[in-house]
């Protein structure tokens, strides 16, 4: 069908396509009062929709959008309707094929009411943001490759399963009151892909996973500044605390539900975000304090990963940051005896300690000869030499190890081998 430019101006009752999968063109779309109904039909506006009460301002509760196929458009969405624009609930969390695309450049979702949207896609070029009102996404946010800004509002994705949000590189922005909230109802993990581009550009998800069933409403936010400038000052820690990233931090609540507690995992760029070693949290005092973390790993999306077991969300304040901690990296260990008798207890000798980047340990029986060197952390020595297993005696060891805070370790002394 050929493109058709014009202004189309919806003041009728309905609006009925000529038939399954017809198309319809227009240039911006205004609709005062009316129900719009398609049937499994394609709208395309090549510009904005507004959704409006009626004409006249009677106050009569309009514009509504029964519609069973597809909108695109490559403006911005308004909605004044006094409603949620699309108002036919059937289908919804999850079963849902009705989609509004999203395909310009920068595009606002707008208006004096929340709209319900079933499926959301953003595409095209630039931010698609939200302007002082909230949205709801009933069945799945599809972000791709574009930043959702919801400045100090907030975007709900109310469908439950753990894969209603999709995207390729694509995050969610937010100001000081702007949030990606997400319902949950199962132990399984839920993505919150918060990212921002103000100043540095950085995506830094979360990752939140329920103990239990209990249906609750998980809110996050990347705040892409230091906590200082937020009212939660980074140089007020307890005592065994170093430092607290002053790049960026998280705000993360459940503002919504009863769930007993949930695992929270923190992605970050160690290479740009610089080293962490535990999660903070601001409470109490009020400073920032240590929050029991499982060590660093890497994770997903290229990043690094830090994760809390069981946080228990009555804690009013929603912050949470990186930290770096004293004697973050504890004691290199190595035993001075073990057995190789295969019995499951001491059976090798290993080098053991946090953060090592890299090694060189090497063991010397009492002539000097060297009977057993190794650069890999995981390698540990039998007590065997060319083949052999070795008698009972003492050996002398050399290590040198580097850590990825940089510090350079040294240590030399006696092994017992015993038979």
């Amino acid at each position: 069908m050929k493109k058709t430019n014009f202004l189309f101006l919806f003041s009728f009752a309905f609006l009925i396509g000529g038939g399954i999968g017809e198309r319809l063109f227009a240039q911006v779309m205004v609709n005062y009062g009316s129900i719009i109904y398609s049937a499994n039909d394609t709208i395309f506006a090549n510009g904005g929709i507004s959704n409006f009460k009626d004409a006249a301002g009677t106050g009569v509760v309009g514009g509504t959008f029964r519609n069973s196929g597809y909108v695109y458009l490559t403006g911005d969405w308004t909605n004044t309707s006094g409603n949620a624009a699309f108002t036919d609930v059937v289908g919804t969390n999850g079963n849902s094929s009705i989609t509004c695309f999203m395909v310009g450049g920068n595009q606002t979702i707008q208006g004096q009411d929340v709209t319900e949207f079933h499926n959301l896609d953003l595409e095209g070029t630039g931010v698609k943001q939200l302007n002082g009102v909230n949205a709801i996404i009933r069945d799945t946010l599809n972000l791709n490759d574009r930043e959702f800004a919801t400045g100090t509002n907030s975007a709900y994705v109310t469908n439950t399963s753990p894969a209603a949000i999709q995207l390729t590189s694509g995050y969610v922005s937010s100001l000081d009151g702007g949030t990606l909230v997400r319902s949950t109802n199962s132990p399984q993990v839920y993505l919150f892909p918060v990212g921002s581009s103000l100043g540095t550009q950085r995506y830094r998800p979360v990752e939140i996973t329920p103990d239990d069933n209990a249906p609750s409403d998980f809110a996050v936010r990347l705040a892409n500044t230091d906590a200082t400038n937020e009212g939660y000052p980074i140089n007020q820690k307890e005592p065994n605390i170093t430092s607290v990233n002053p790049l960026y931090y998280h705000q993360i609540t459940r503002p919504v539900g009863n769930s007993s507690a949930s695992s929270i995992t923190i992605y970050y760029d160690p290479a740009s975000d610089g080293l962490a070693f535990g999660i903070g949290h601001w409470q109490e005092q009020p400073e920032w304090r240590n929050v029991p973390a499982a060590l660093p790993v890497s994770g997903k999306f290229g990043l690094s990963a830090l994760s809390t077991e069981h946080w228990d969300f009555t804690f009013p304040s929603p912050a949470f940051s990186l930290i770096r901690l004293l004697n973050e990296c504890g004691e290199l260990f190595v035993p001075n005896a073990f057995s190789p008798d295969n019995n499951g207890e001491n059976d090798m000798e290993c080098v053991y300690g946090r953060c090592i980047e890299k090694l060189y340990f090497a063991i010397y029986d009492r002539w000097g000869e060297k009977v057993f060197e190794t650069t890999d952390l995981k390698q540990c020595w039998d007590g065997s030499y060319k083949g052999k297993q070795m008698n009972t005696a003492v050996f002398v060891y050399y290590l040198k190890a580097t850590l990825t805070t940089g510090e350079e370790i040294t240590k030399k002394g006696n092994i017992s081998l015993l038979r």
